[in-house]
């Protein structure tokens, strides 16, 4: 791994601007710079996603009121994060395929399908746990948010690199 790290350093010092852009837009990367275009895609899906479910929890399920009871507060979250995780798998979907992974080892169709699978299981981890947090332990609506989006992160990568995608 450190050679890996030392590797991708001197690369980045070494190279201007149009060579590191092509580099990162190439299919055949390095790891490294791989993991850091599936976390800029990342970054972009959960913005998408959880600008939406901030959305619903403000103005459509309030989830954010630290005076609703942490029962109804759990179930609203639960109500936008159903409907946030449409919008965000879509957005990390189209990303990750056009720019982060080799698509092709699998039929469109079934690639998304195995796609949103795995989404699926790192979601409903993260789903199942965070209301618990805010249930059990009365936890603020946001750090159970954060969680689930940890939580979900690193089941994701593994699954897409290695069972969805060429590579």
């Amino acid at each position: 791994m450190i050679p890996s790290l030392t590797d991708t350093r001197r690369f980045f010092r070494e190279n201007d601007w149009r060579t590191i852009l092509a580099r990162m837009n190439a299919r055949d990367t390095h790891p490294l710079i791989q993991f850091m275009k599936y976390g800029i895609c990342g970054v972009g899906s959960l913005i998408v996603g959880q600008s939406i479910w901030l959305s619903l929890s403000v103005w459509v399920w309030p989830a954010l009121d630290p005076d609703l009871p942490k029962e109804v507060r759990a179930l609203h979250s639960t109500y936008n994060n159903l409907i946030s995780f449409f919008f965000g798998n879509i957005f990390a979907y189209v990303t990750n395929s056009l720019w982060v992974f080799t698509p092709g080892r699998h039929h469109r169709v079934l690639e998304f399908f195995y796609f949103t699978l795995v989404s699926t299981l790192g979601f409903v981890i993260g789903l199942a746990v965070g209301p618990m947090l805010i249930q059990m332990y009365g936890i603020h609506t946001l750090l159970a948010q954060l969680l689930m989006i940890t939580s979900s992160v690193m089941v994701n990568y593994v699954c897409r690199k290695f069972f969805v995608f060429k590579g």
